[in-house]
């Protein structure tokens, strides 16, 4: 459903940014770093790679539980294509180490070769699993390696599923997408299929900030990026120069 940005509040904003730190070269100070900007806006997530879950939760587990903020982390990222049972074993040990939302990146050679019961069936576990250690699940499409009927293929599957998200992209793949075409096919079938799945935009291109503003009053939940702080820091800008709110 379209929302009006101009009657958002930096804090409705910033309760839709899942902020991510996925660098492969950072060390614990970036974490560090982004620990403090998760206190300072509370998002809705902060999203680490695997390797730096626990020691996140050991940061600010406790002030995350006390205000709704996902600690979450990728699944078989970026590629998707792990066995199935080290999807599973992966996302065990993050639920372990206290992560609370995962998003699994799923198969997409599968998608293209026409498994489609082996895509589903990789997604039915992870949601499976997720749901009952009580976290929220997404699934990865990546669009950027997908036509439009294929994802809608994998939105009716994620769907299926019973996915909490389903989520656009890695931000490791191909330039230039998602592209708003992109966005409408996921938005048009789970609306087709009468299902609540939430959708989450990630691998946002520039101009970064607009586009966030720009999928956001499409309809989009999340906003998975690097730069929620500037997202949310730039809302009185884009309300007065985009959208000519009063």
């Amino acid at each position: 459903m379209p929302l009006d940005v101009r009657r958002l509040t930096t804090d409705d904003v910033a309760r839709m940014m899942d902020f991510a730190v996925l660098n492969r070269e950072y060390g614990w100070e970036r974490y560090a770093a982004g620990c403090e900007l998760a206190r300072k806006y509370r998002f809705a997530a902060y999203h680490v790679l695997p390797a730096w879950v626990k020691p996140v939760v050991n940061e600010i587990g406790d002030f995350a539980r006390e205000h709704a903020i996902e600690i979450g982390a990728p699944v078989s990222f970026p590629y998707g294509a792990s066995h199935s049972l080290l999807k599973l074993k992966e996302a065990e040990l993050l639920i372990e180490q206290g992560a609370t939302a995962l998003d699994m990146v799923a198969n997409i050679g599968w998608l293209k070769d026409g498994r489609h019961e082996d895509y589903a069936r990789e997604c039915r576990d992870h949601v499976r699993l997720c749901h009952e250690a009580g976290i929220g699940a997404k699934i990865i499409i990546a669009v950027g390696y997908l036509t439009g009927e294929e994802i809608r293929t994998a939105t009716r599957m994620v769907i299926d599923a019973g996915a909490d998200f389903v989520k656009t992209a890695t931000g490791t793949g191909p330039p230039g997408r998602p592209t708003f075409d992109d966005v409408h096919a996921i938005m048009d079938t789970i609306r087709s299929a009468g299902a609540k799945t939430r959708i989450k935009v990630s691998g946002i291109v520039e101009p970064k900030v607009l586009n966030a503003y720009a999928f956001i009053s499409m309809g989009a939940h999340r906003i998975g990026t690097r730069d929620a702080a500037r997202v949310v820091d730039s809302l009185a800008e884009i309300q007065e120069t985009v959208y000519h709110a009063e």
